[in-house]
């Protein structure tokens, strides 16, 4: 087992900030390096309904609840979900050739904290049948070990398997130490793997980099594990994925490989091919 070294440092960018609704987003652009299949990633607070249904196709559009979010939170999709997540839930909208939905808060001022997570689908699976995952927050399965305790969303931990199985093999761990503890967990050398830093201050890998607050860090591909020490009481979410390294066309809401695949999504979607809320 080799621990990897990070290949990039960024730090989440503001993007919107107000009572209703504000976020902070981590993409390509702010990290410095690619972070495929990870499209990105919005850190959110919403406290009212602020946007419409509206449609995806091409990628996987995930929302995880932090557990510090103040109430229950409400997922409606075209294929007839309407599912109410507590706090620590997942929904996993697997877009493929198109569906529609919204989400809010179910008390209107209440604070959900959560992550919005695009993760692009392989050719393969552009075009997939949709469907929408979902494991709610009481439910998420939690591996606890000499002051960690990772809440496994998608992949596992330890000998700790998650809820789902969604395509692409994707790992979502949200990972809390307790100070002076260490996390190591071991991923496919070819995997991309991403950190994000909720709290604290982590060390990471052989050199113990600190990563702080907000910070964002891509893992190089030198070695077959990752290797989290916290400096204070901590929180890191950990994402990976095989990469597809496939030409991306990106319009709206879909995104596909060819501008052919974008024309027919839309000609889906004015169609009423996406369904409806």
């Amino acid at each position: 087992m080799k621990n990897r070294s990070i290949a990039a440092i960024g730090k989440a960018e503001k993007k919107m900030d107000n009572y209703a609704f504000s976020a902070s987003n981590i993409s390509f652009q702010s990290v410095g390096k690619e972070i495929d299949p990870i499209i990105s990633i919005d850190d959110f607070r919403m406290r009212q309904p602020v946007f419409q249904p509206h449609p995806h196709a091409g990628f996987a559009a995930i929302t995880y609840l932090f557990e510090d979010s103040e109430g229950d939170f409400v997922s409606r999709d075209s294929l007839g979900g309407n599912l109410e997540a507590k706090p620590g839930g997942v929904i996993w909208n697997v877009a493929g050739r198109g569906l529609l939905h919204d989400e809010h808060p179910k008390v209107a001022g209440q604070m959900a904290h959560g992550l919005q997570i695009f993760v692009n689908l392989s050719a393969p699976n552009k075009l997939c049948d949709p469907e929408v995952l979902f494991v709610d927050g009481p439910d998420i399965p939690l591996f606890t070990e000499n002051g960690t305790e990772v809440r496994v969303v998608s992949g596992s931990a330890g000998n700790v398997e998650a809820k789902i199985d969604p395509p692409e093999n994707i790992t979502l761990l949200d990972i809390k130490l307790e100070s002076d503890s260490t996390f190591v967990k071991t991923l496919p050398v070819g995997e991309n793997i991403l950190l994000y830093v909720i709290k604290g201050s982590i060390s990471v890998g052989n050199e113990e980099t600190l990563l702080t607050k907000s910070q964002t860090a891509v893992m190089d591909f030198d070695g077959d594990s990752v290797r989290l020490t916290a400096n204070e009481d901590a929180q890191v979410v950990l994402l990976a994925g095989k990469p597809h390294r496939e030409e991306l066309v990106f319009r709206g809401p879909f995104i596909m490989n060819t501008e052919q695949q974008i024309n027919e999504a839309i000609d889906r979607y004015h169609a009423g091919d996406m369904g409806d809320i």
